[in-house]
């Protein structure tokens, strides 16, 4: 220890044939150190002589080793980030499932491991992520195989400008948690706030269109092909202004069936996170398509894909005009790999509708296109404030961006 002037003895470790020396530390403990090579040999008396000068420099004591931390990588920074924040956060207020955010974080993450996976975090900064940036501009950070798959469905290997800027944003968020965890400095994640959102028209980014409200004629023949229960879902949309994702778990509980207007409070909506409230109006038309489905189990979702089924085969059967043989009577398989689901997901819907638009051979478009159809028509008919009340807006600026230009009424 510190004042205590003792030279460590140079003796014999008869268990290796090395030479073993005892020091203390600046706090009093006392250390053993094997030396290297045999005890006597002129590598030992060596290291002997370099250890004894640090105690010599150090008033005979050996200064307590700091133990560094080990510096985490990003490609660990994200497993911790997904495994302490994402998936316990961003998940269902009532039923607790995922929500389609884990899923978006999860592309946000993909380009950043496969280019920085293996780099401490710390070593992050702006010009790394500009990097990361840049290649989910082009696509160039996807393998070959990823490549083909979306050259097969048409689609572009670069992202569009709004989708890069929000997947920055969401690579930017780590960095701040672990910030706040005291997993890097905060100067990385000052820095890389640094680093702009892409301007329109300023980059190489692929711009889209905004959303637009297709024209009801269209919907209407549209409409006519599609299978009995998504054609009323569809109906049910442009009669409500509501998002697809809450008319397709609309149960029979979530209904109040008092009055003349139906109020339908979905469990599951956009905005319910923030602590907003979700109130949707159905009035004679719209209660005519719920009527036909109120005899499933209250709290059962009232659109099943697994009814549909049947009605289409059944319609099918009744039909044909040929009799129908033995060996046709059943030619279900017992274990089928895919089977209808109990509830219509959003993607569900869209995709009969792109391929109905494709089979008629008309322009395709997307249920986000009806809530913007449904609030031009009501802000024609009834005023901007009653499109805002049907839609669930907060504000009367969202509204008017949903409507549109009234070309019409100009």
């Amino acid at each position: 220890m510190a004042g205590r002037k003792i030279t460590p003895a140079y003796r014999l470790h008869t268990k290796t044939g090395k030479a073993i020396v005892t020091v203390y530390d600046a706090d009093g403990s006392r250390r053993s150190f094997l030396l290297p090579g045999k005890f006597e040999s002129k590598e030992s008396k060596t290291e002997y002589k370099r250890l004894l000068a640090r105690l010599a420099a150090n008033d005979d004591a050996l200064p307590k080793t700091e133990v560094k931390k080990p510096e985490i990588l990003i490609s660990e920074l994200i497993l911790r980030y997904m495994k302490e924040h994402v998936i316990p956060y961003y998940v269902d207020p009532v039923t607790r499932k995922p929500t389609g955010e884990q899923e978006n974080f999860r592309c946000a993450f993909r380009p950043l491991n496969r280019m920085f996976g293996q780099l401490p975090a710390v070593e992050f900064g702006p010009l790394a992520l500009i990097a990361v940036q840049n290649k989910m501009i082009d696509g160039s950070w996807m393998n070959d195989e990823e490549k083909s798959e979306r050259e097969k469905i048409a689609r572009p290997l670069g992202l569009a400008r709004g989708t890069i800027n929000t997947r920055i944003g969401r690579i930017k968020m780590m960095f701040s948690w672990a910030t706040r965890m005291q997993l890097i400095p905060a100067s990385i994640s000052h820095g890389l706030r640094e680093v702009r959102g892409l301007a329109a028209g300023r980059s190489k980014a692929r711009e889209t269109e905004a959303t637009r409200p297709v024209a009801i004629g269209v919907v209407e023949e549209t409409m006519a092909h599609l299978p009995p229960i998504t054609r009323d879902i569809v109906h049910l949309l442009l009669l409500t202004g509501a998002r697809v994702g809450e008319i397709v778990g609309m149960r029979a509980c979530d209904l109040d069936t008092t009055g003349k207007v139906w109020i339908f409070t979905p469990q599951k909506f956009k905005t319910k996170w923030r602590g907003h409230k979700r109130l949707i109006s159905t009035g004679p038309r719209a209660q005519a398509i719920i009527r036909k489905y109120l005899g499933m189990k209250i709290d059962d979702c009232l659109f099943k894909p697994s009814v549909q089924e049947a009605m289409i085969r059944a319609d099918k059967r009744a039909m044909r005009k040929t009799k129908v043989q033995p060996s046709q009577v059943s030619r279900r398989k017992a274990k089928p790999k895919k089977k209808p689901g109990e509830q219509f997901t959003p993607g569900d819907i869209n995709q009969a509708i792109r391929r109905t638009c494709k089979r008629i051979g008309i322009p395709t478009w997307h249920t986000h296109q009806l809530r913007h159809t449904a609030a031009r028509e009501i802000i024609r008919q009834h005023g901007l404030d009653s499109a805002r009340a049907v839609l669930g807006h907060k504000t009367l600026q969202m509204t008017a961006d949903y409507g549109g230009h009234d070309t019409d009424t100009a």
